[in-house]
């Protein structure tokens, strides 16, 4: 049986990992969802879009594992402050 995933989670949002010291903000940039299987996340870190991870969504809605971060809206508050 396939788990539910307990909280929405949208392409833009961030996450970082639960508890950590310095934690790396990673942005959802799709959300991969093939039939008969669990829904998965594909993630870019903000500090360097080269890096990339998957996850599943019922992985990065459990809150001891990842908690939401506003990293998207500070780096578009950083960028306009650059035009």
């Amino acid at each position: 049986m396939l788990q539910e995933v307990a909280v929405t989670i949208e392409v833009g949002q961030c996450f970082v990992k639960t508890g950590a010291a310095y934690p790396d903000v990673w942005q959802v940039a799709s959300i991969a969802e093939p039939p008969g299987f669990v829904a998965h996340a594909r993630l870019v870190r903000l500090a360097n879009p080269d890096d990339r991870k998957t996850l599943s969504l019922v992985a990065l809605g459990d809150r001891r594992q990842f908690v939401p971060h506003h990293g998207g809206e500070i780096l578009k508050r950083r960028l306009g402050n650059l035009a």
